[in-house]
């Protein structure tokens, strides 16, 4: 076989011009060469001396280089002289480039090798001569990371002033958090249940935030001494850490946060049980110190504490991953936050409102009540966004469960019954909400639901929402309350919708043998790109101050259904595949009784 076509023999050979360069140009040697280590299949230590210091690296090809950039690390001593400086692990690892905003070019690898020692001397150098301390804030919570015991999770809200909150301890599997900070209890214990995690309920604790007034300068506190020295200067966080550990009992955990750039770090510090040896005049006895002075046993003071009688105690670091829903839109997504406190009710989970479900939670509305009576079966699930473990389980349970499980924030509430039903026992129920969606092709249902908004017993806009088969197009009607907007008005007297794209759409209806078994065919990929455009209608109509009421008119494979015979409504018959028609609707208000 061509070796160009050897992926092996070709990184093998790469491998090996590379090791020659290495060695020709900056005297490397071959201090480790592995045939069973996949990743990093040979490593060579170079020497290089930077401000007047003989430093030894150590350079890793990994088994794909080019590809991949190789692992430059400082061999023992010269790391023990070294450490800490900024982008220097505890692992001996420098961190040469940022790999989402750097790629090597798989075309030069000796420039690779070059730009990697080069990028290495200028850290090393900025360290050593202190010129880059300001990174250490920059990469905050890495360092911190690196002397951490352990790890939690967060969704407090920052504010500007201390505030106690609340530690829920839990397990998770595969997870190495232990616990979850939120401002409520049931927050977090929302949280946990959502994702299915098991909650130690007895060891909840109060525990104290403080957000951070400035930086924490390098190197960090690592006894309460430091403490003091860094909260000194802020008396309303020092006044509360006295409080806080003069009532609690230890160890005490402490949460806090440093903004920078309108960013936030977070981070824990535990103050352990006071505990010193001290040395007795008489005699010069020992003995164990575990109170403060003058206070009988098992009290406690603050202020004391960590200030005067046991000020080199030491304190544990904890590291934190914010996992408020706005710092992971923010981090996984653009950053819009306009829809967090929306709320929307959906009437319908099947396949277009499963589906519809999702695509709420994509542009950023978790507040959902799900309404629908019907249970999930094997017929439903290959365009429905639940699967085969779920049949047999309410749509609006099995769409919940999903859900919440991957946004452990959301707030999903259920209704297994008929919208109509739930409405007559409680006439207001969807009032509370900013959007009402039907996505449930009954034509009855939606008159009722027209005529009680028109009757200003529903005072929220409704938008239904409905396929045609083949997804030869699909449709969308909002109204507000105050249009008075008539649904039947949209209708031929034969029942036909006038903006209907199939000439004779029920003509393509599907049935099974046996009773209720009719469907609508339709590919669950062009449902997907059918959602896409309903969600970006749907934020558009949101976000707009006056939205006005509107119809949606989205055009399918048009080609697709003229290829198959399927006849469309003449108004159609030119128009451009997966094309969009909006149009506003007058009021068109027949009389109600």
């Amino acid at each position: 076989m061509d070796d160009h076509h050897n992926l092996r023999d070709l990184y093998a050979n790469i491998r090996s011009e590379s090791i020659k360069y290495l060695m020709n140009k900056y005297q490397a040697m071959i201090v480790e060469k592995s045939d069973t280590s996949h990743k990093y299949p040979i490593t060579l230590q170079i020497k290089v001396c930077i401000a007047e210091s003989d430093i030894k690296l150590l350079l890793s090809l990994p088994f794909n280089f080019p590809d991949s950039f190789p692992e430059v690390k400082l061999e023992e001593q010269s790391f023990n002289s070294l450490y800490p400086i900024p982008h220097l692990s505890s692992y001996k690892t420098l961190c040469l480039f940022d790999d989402v905003v750097a790629s090597p070019n798989p075309y030069n690898p000796l420039g690779i090798l070059d730009a990697a020692i080069q990028k290495a001397k200028e850290l090393l150098l900025k360290g050593i001569l202190h010129q880059n301390v300001q990174e250490y804030t920059e990469e905050f919570e890495t360092y911190w990371l690196e002397e951490s015991k352990g790890s939690y999770l967060s969704i407090i809200e920052p504010s500007e002033s201390p505030k106690e909150i609340f530690l829920v301890p839990f397990k998770y599997t595969n997870w190495n958090q232990s616990g979850i900070f939120s401002d409520q209890k049931s927050d977090a214990l929302n949280w946990i249940q959502n994702l299915g995690g098991n909650i130690s309920e007895d060891d909840i604790a109060k525990v104290l935030y403080i957000p951070l007034l400035k930086s924490m300068d390098f190197p960090f506190p690592k006894c309460n001494r430091d403490i003091y020295q860094l909260l000194k200067n802020n008396k309303l966080a020092l006044k509360a850490l006295s409080q806080y550990l003069t009532k609690c009992k230890r160890p005490s955990k402490v949460l806090f946060s440093v903004q920078s750039n309108n960013e936030y770090s977070w981070g824990v510090w535990e103050h352990q049980k006071p505990f010193k040896k001290v040395i007795l005049q008489y005699k010069g006895r020992r003995r164990v110190k575990t109170n403060v002075d003058g206070f009988r046993k098992e009290t406690q003071h603050g202020w004391l504490e960590i200030v005067k009688e046991f000020p080199n105690m030491e304190i544990i670091k904890y590291s934190i991953e914010d996992v408020r829903a706005i710092r992971l839109k923010k981090r996984g997504g653009d950053g819009k936050t306009n829809n967090n406190k929306r709320k929307v009710a959906i009437v319908g989970c099947g396949a277009l409102g499963s589906h519809l479900t999702q695509g709420l939670i994509d542009i950023g509305i978790e507040h959902l009540l799900l309404i629908d009576h019907d249970t999930l079966g094997f017929e439903n699930i290959n365009r429905h966004l639940c699967g085969a473990s779920d049949v047999g389980n309410y749509k609006t349970e099995a769409v919940k469960k999903r859900l919440r499980k991957h946004y452990p924030t959301s707030q999903i509430h259920v209704c297994n019954d008929n919208v109509l039903s739930l409405l007559e026992n409680n006439p207001k129920a969807l009032n509370s909400y900013d959007l009402i969606i039907v996505a449930i092709s009954h034509s009855p249902t939606e008159l009722r639901l027209n005529d009680l908004q028109m009757k200003n017993l529903i005072t929220q806009p409704i938008i239904n929402i409905w396929v045609e088969p083949y997804l030869a197009g699909g449709h969308a009607v909002w109204s507000n309350p105050e249009d008075k907007i008539s649904l039947n008005s949209l209708f031929e007297d034969s029942g036909a919708y006038k903006n209907q794209i199939l000439k004779d759409g029920n003509k393509y209806t599907k049935k099974e043998l046996g009773c209720n078994t009719s469907y609508v065919p339709y590919g669950v990929l062009e449902l997907k790109k059918f959602i896409i455009d309903i969600m970006l209608f749907i934020e558009q109509q949101l976000n707009c101050k006056n939205s006005t009421s509107r119809t949606l008119t989205w055009l399918g494979n048009l080609t697709e259904q003229k290829k198959h015979k399927r006849l469309l409504a003449p108004k159609w018959v030119g128009a451009t595949d997966f094309s969009l028609r909006l149009h506003d609707i007058e009021n068109n208000q027949k009389s109600v009784d």
